[in-house]
This record gives C-alpha cells, sequence and structure tokens, in this order.
C-alpha cells in the first residue's frame, strides 16, 4: 500500500459531495463525484474502457483504508469527449474559483 492522503469534502451547488486530494502535481478530485456531477451514467469501470487517465489513491473512509480512484484536470478534461463540453467547463469554472484558492493560500 503506498501513502495514505487526506481528502476534503466541498458541497457543489447541485447538491453534491465533491471530494479533493491535493497533491504535489496539483488537485484530484474523486472520480466517483466527478461523474455525480457531469454524468451520473459514468462509473469507474467504464471510463477505464475509454482510456481516462486517472490516479488511485488510498484515503480513510470511515476508519478504514479505502483505494479509490481520482481525476485530475487533464483527465476531467478528456471527459469532453463523452459529455457535454459546457458541463464539463461549468464544473471546472467551480473547482478553479471555488476550491483552488483555498489550496493555493496553503502554500502561499
Amino acid at each position: 500500500m503506498g501513502r495514505v492522503w487526506t481528502y476534503w469534502e466541498f458541497d457543489h451547488p447541485l447538491g453534491n459531495t465533491v471530494r479533493v486530494i491535493s497533491t504535489p502535481l496539483g488537485l484530484e478530485i474523486f472520480a466517483e463525484d466527478v461523474f455525480n456531477v457531469v454524468a451520473a451514467e459514468l462509473n469507474n469501470e467504464k471510463v477505464v474502457l475509454m482510456n481516462i487517465h486517472s490516479q488511485e489513491r488510498y484515503v480513510v473512509i470511515e476508519s478504514e483504508v479505502v483505494k479509490v480512484k481520482t481525476l485530475n484536470f487533464t483527465a476531467i478534461n478528456t471527459l469532453k469527449t463523452i459529455v457535454k463540453a459546457d458541463l464539463i467547463n461549468k464544473f471546472l469554472h467551480w473547482v478553479r474559483i471555488k476550491i483552488r484558492p483555498i489550496f493555493q493560500r496553503q502554500y502561499l
């Protein structure tokens, strides 16, 4: 098992929770949460088949270490080939405006 990451939860305007990990390479969002916001019909298995690059990270959920798939901004942008680009753009805009500034302040 690799490093166990800490994640943060944010409330998306559509009523979904979005969990985020801050890595040295940038923010990564739980793939499951991205799908719930932009395309509920997608899931991790379908994304693997579509060759969307995801990371596997270990996190603690309910006192248990669990492996989750995460997507960075590039991987989320790749979803534009199967999901309306406008939905992806709105989601990424929300992340840039509401979430990224919180993590940028941590590293100033």
